[in-house]
């Protein structure tokens, strides 16, 4: 993961550096190096640990999506493949 799509995956939760930050523990500063490569590169947990929560986010959109007429067509169509 490029420090691109991490700062695309914190977009798309709608997430600032700073709550990735507290959410790990981690200091501002350390998200902020690997969002601009400058000394250290994205470690591999903080990779998996993102895509998890934009996993929990698709999911969770799909779960409290309102049962509409296009919701659940989309939702049948993607079953029977």
């Amino acid at each position: 993961m490029t420090p691109d799509e991490f700062r695309a995956g914190l977009d798309k939760l709608g997430w600032k550096q700073s709550d990735f930050a507290m959410a790990t523990g981690l200091s501002k500063v350390a998200v902020s190096n690997w969002l601009n490569a400058t000394a250290t590169p994205l470690p591999l947990w903080a990779q998996s640990h993102l895509a998890l929560l934009l996993k929990l986010h698709d999911l969770a959109g799909e779960l409290l999506t309102p049962p509409t007429k296009a919701a659940k067509a989309a939702r049948d169509k993607t079953i029977s493949i």
